[in-house]
């Protein structure tokens, strides 16, 4: 029972664990935008992580187009974040007015160009780095919460795959399947507890990665001038798109072209607004800053608060 979605994954194309952790992925996003957009612990683990990696940031972004044909989970989630940003950086500036570190500046710069001394009393007396107390405020104290949350149940599945081998019935399924990619192939050989299961594991490997290779170098050998009339098989000239698959990981599904489009008007419009919006000592978005003043329709924060429970009315079921 345990094993069953690895057994449907075995009959999918790709290597089983990345298609497993794509789903897991997928599920864990729509849930959070469809249940936990203003659950406490959810959105203080994505403040601490200040917002999500890179990879999971954009698919939560297109799994609410996608479903809901809006952001307002993902504007609700970094909105939030972006008002404790904006405090951060007005705050350093207010504290460190451009004289100061103009006047730090220059007298790092003398004391560097003067004797060993100088160079040490430099080093002690003034900041090695003027961002240290910055990007001090700016880090992030947590790991991406999803990459944490998925990453804990990749390892279970992987555990579970290794320990199965043993089992005859489920040996034949991985064998006839495309095989593990290889950072999910270090970590089952880590997990292995025996020597069996190391040779099975590097066996169903090799038996998918030499084809690879030889279709690989085919395809580079038919490509040169000479052999440009030899005829050329559909897997040799898709073998190096594999090549990358199993060296690094299965890509994720390809989205629909109008997410791709919302991302590309996102891009233009800021891209445009950027050249309007120059920094100025007085442009700073704080409303504590004296005679500071937020674009149209934009607040200093509260947007949780505001909000409330607007996304608790989505109703339609998960995909996944």
């Amino acid at each position: 029972m345990f094993t069953l979605d690895l057994r449907q994954a075995f009959r999918e194309a790709g290597c089983p664990i990345c298609r497993l952790r794509a789903k897991m992925d997928g599920r864990h996003l729509y849930n959070l935008l469809y249940e936990n957009v203003t659950d406490g612990t959810t959105r203080m683990h994505i403040a601490r992580s200040k917002g999500l990696c890179q990879e999971h940031a954009w698919e939560l972004q297109a799994i609410e187009q996608e479903h809901w044909g809006n952001g307002l989970g993902v504007g609700i989630i970094y909105e939030d974040l972006a008002s404790h940003v904006v405090g951060t950086l007005s705050a350093y500036l207010a504290a460190n007015p451009e004289p100061r570190a103009a006047r730090q500046a220059r007298l790092r710069e003398r004391l560097e160009r003067s004797g060993f001394i100088r160079q040490w009393l430099g080093r002690r007396l003034l900041r090695p780095s003027p961002a240290d107390s910055l990007l001090e405020s700016l880090a992030a104290v947590e790991p991406c919460r999803v990459c944490e949350l998925i990453g804990g149940l990749v390892e279970i599945k992987v555990g579970w795959l290794v320990e199965e081998l043993a089992d005859p019935e489920f040996l034949a399924l991985y064998a006839a399947s495309d095989g593990l990619c290889l950072p999910h192939l270090r970590r089952a050989l880590a997990l292995a507890r025996d020597e069996e299961a190391v040779r099975w594991l590097a066996e169903v490997a090799l038996n998918r990665l030499a084809p690879l290779a030889a279709d690989a170098a085919e395809y580079v050998r038919k490509i040169d001038w000479s052999n440009r009339h030899e005829p050329k098989h559909p897997w040799e000239q898709v073998s190096w798109v594999r090549a990358v698959a199993f060296f690094s990981g299965e890509a994720r599904a390809e989205r629909k072209a109008d997410v791709y489009e919302l991302r590309r008007t996102a891009l233009a419009e800021y891209h445009t607004r950027s050249k309007d919006m120059r920094p100025s000592c007085e442009g700073v978005y704080d409303t504590h800053c004296p005679g500071a003043s937020w674009p149209d329709g934009m607040e200093s924060s509260g947007a949780l608060s505001r909000a409330g429970g607007r996304a608790a009315g989505r109703d339609r079921p998960c995909p996944g």
